[in-house]
């Protein structure tokens, strides 16, 4: 065997040893895969952890990626933004039964009509939330929000499923298991929202309720001196844009003219005077009509009454007598009244 012989086998043995041990020693292709996938998993488990519905929990934040690289906050907006989706498909599915259901009876249209309206404000509440959840702190303000909008969002999809509780028809039927699964994902997030540590703040003796923040002259810092002159001054002291009056010496003689030619969006307090009297009427406030103020002449003076009540075929969430859809309102002055 001459040298360039043996040197070539040497080479080939060589090369040999050498690949024999770099595949022992390094993770194939695969293996890192499969690496990856367990600590991904086990992400998904530890932060699902105290959740009522941990098998939901752990398959949605599964399907989401890179959850090593996440924060908590970021890990909770990825699931109320998954069920914002799924409030979305909820939305349309009920427009659809809606326009295919034939003769379908007084009470599940209300109770359809009701869903629609909460779906809208429960997707505006996860935005909200989405939009908190990104802030670089969340205080104890923040957190007790926070918690406040899920749960509002989730009272929601109760809400639109009692509207059918003395229905006979099949519609809660068709709605109910995905409205569940969606209220299941805020009850999660709620749960993990609980583990995201509150930044506390030292509580100032003028904070009565820390939540509201520092107390100002008798109201929140945050009501503008301009709100709390309006809230503080009498009748007479007191300039209307518009003014409601059983009599006939007002602009209008029920709330609900009134509210059907008040601006919507408005920038600037938007004041109406209920005059003394009993107004027979069921008063909603749109969510675009911010900025509303109500103005009564004092308690057993000024009464807004309605009589819309579950028997007569009407839904929960319909027979408020005054209802508002946003935030934005407030009342003076005037004693509210349901009656059944």
């Amino acid at each position: 065997m001459n040298n360039f012989t043996l040197a070539s086998i040497l080479t080939v043995l060589s090369a040999l040893l050498f690949f024999a041990t770099h595949l022992t020693n390094t993770p194939t292709r695969a293996t890192q895969k499969h690496l990856h996938f367990q600590k991904h998993i086990q992400v998904a488990q530890s932060t699902c952890q105290g959740t009522l519905y941990p098998e939901l929990c752990v398959s949605t934040l599964a399907t989401f990626p890179d959850l090593t690289s996440k924060s908590l906050p970021q890990l909770i907006s990825s699931v109320v933004n998954h069920t914002i989706y799924e409030v979305k498909s909820s939305f349309y599915n009920c427009s659809s039964l809606k326009k295919k259901i034939r003769n379908l009876n007084p009470l599940d249209q209300r109770a359809l009509d009701d869903c629609l309206k909460l779906f809208e404000d429960t997707n505006l509440e996860l935005k909200a939330t989405i939009d908190d959840l990104s802030k670089s702190t969340i205080g104890s303000k923040r957190h007790h929000d926070l918690q406040t909008l899920l749960s509002g969002a989730m009272t929601n999809l109760y809400t639109c499923l009692d509207g059918f509780a003395y229905s006979k028809g099949r519609v809660r039927d068709r709605i109910e298991k995905k409205l569940l699964e969606i209220s299941h994902h805020m009850s999660n997030s709620l749960a993990m929202l609980k583990k995201v540590p509150e930044v506390k703040k030292t509580t100032s003796k003028s904070e009565v309720f820390p939540e509201y923040g520092k107390m100002k002259k008798g109201f929140p810092s945050w009501v503008s001196p301009n709100d709390r002159k309006l809230l503080q001054a009498s009748v007479d002291e007191t300039k209307f844009d518009l003014v409601v009056a059983k009599d006939g010496t007002g602009n209008f003689t029920t709330i609900g003219e009134a509210l059907a030619v008040a601006p919507n969006s408005s920038t600037t307090r938007f004041v109406i005077h209920i005059k003394e009297g009993a107004y027979f009427e069921n008063v909603e406030v749109i969510r675009k009509q911010t900025n509303l103020m109500f103005v009564g002449d004092g308690i057993g003076k000024t009464v807004v009454k309605g009589s819309r009540n579950v028997v007569d075929g009407w839904t929960t969430f319909q027979s408020a007598t005054v209802d508002t859809e946003w935030l934005g309102l407030s009342s003076q002055g005037g004693a509210v009244y349901r009656v059944h």
